[in-house]
């Protein structure tokens, strides 16, 4: 099972980094380079020896949910459609077998996702500095980032089993990353908020649905409260996801799907 499991993986791995993955993730990246320098990053660095948290992710919170998607929303959809599913269960490979395969392609290329986009902004700040100890920006940011990846991914995934074809799986995902978009999705809790009678507590609290919202609690460790409920909520948005998308896969018929 193990060496079928492993096999998968390869197979998929090989399949999500494509050459659009790729230019998507180098073009974001880019923009975070750009976007550190247009938002006031660089100057904040020279004059305070500061990084801020906007200056280097202000792409993620207007392009990153869609970034994302569009590495995952076919994982499973384009196999469904191409009868590469219904191929690999009648060589044996059970459906866990072949969710677990995706679930570990997420986890590895949602790392490398963050690393690539880290790593410019990172060679800038420390062309900029001078100094090497900014190489913790890093280390500082990759699990939060990566964190974030996975809760878009995971959202990918659900998304692709239960559209069933990548045509509305890209429709789904496009809506989906504009109603979770940072500042988008924070002015639409606070209307309902306002409606319902919520406290300011209760709305921030809500608002950490949001990934992007919930990554910016995560890059700051001293709130201990603020950190601990983002971490929560970022891992119970990843199991549910996924658990979800499982539940629902195994239960769907994939035998002469595609056309």
């Amino acid at each position: 099972m193990i060496s079928r499991i492993f096999t998968l993986y390869v197979r998929d791995l090989k399949k999500a980094m494509n050459l659009r993955t790729w230019l998507i993730w180098i073009a974001l990246a880019g923009m975070g380079v750009f976007f550190f320098y247009a938002a006031g990053g660089k100057t904040k660095l020279i004059e305070d020896g500061q990084l801020e948290f906007m200056a280097l992710f202000l792409p993620h919170m207007i392009f990153g949910s869609w970034a994302v998607l569009s590495a995952y929303f076919d994982l499973i959809s384009s196999d469904r459609e191409h009868n590469v599913l219904d191929c690999i269960m009648c060589s044996g490979i059970t459906k866990a077998s072949i969710f677990i395969s995706k679930v570990l392609v997420t986890m590895a290329m949602s790392l490398v996702l963050a690393f690539v986009y880290l790593l410019p902004v990172t060679c800038v700040i420390i062309g900029l500095s001078g100094d090497g100890m900014h190489l913790l920006v890093l280390l500082k940011y990759l699990l939060p980032l990566w964190g974030y990846i996975m809760v878009y991914a995971a959202m990918g995934v659900f998304i692709s089993v239960i559209a069933r074809s990548s045509k509305a799986a890209l429709i789904w995902s496009l809506a989906s990353g504009l109603v979770l978009m940072p500042r988008f999705f924070v002015m639409l809790v606070e209307g309902i908020g306002k409606a319902l009678g919520w406290t300011a507590e209760v709305m921030e609290n809500v608002s950490l649905i949001a990934p992007g919202v919930m990554m910016q609690a995560l890059s700051e460790v001293s709130d201990t409260s603020k950190f601990l409920l983002a971490a929560v909520v970022f891992g119970a948005s990843i199991l549910a996801f996924f658990i979800a998308a499982f539940l629902i896969f195994t239960k769907q018929d994939e035998y002469n799907y595609g056309e």
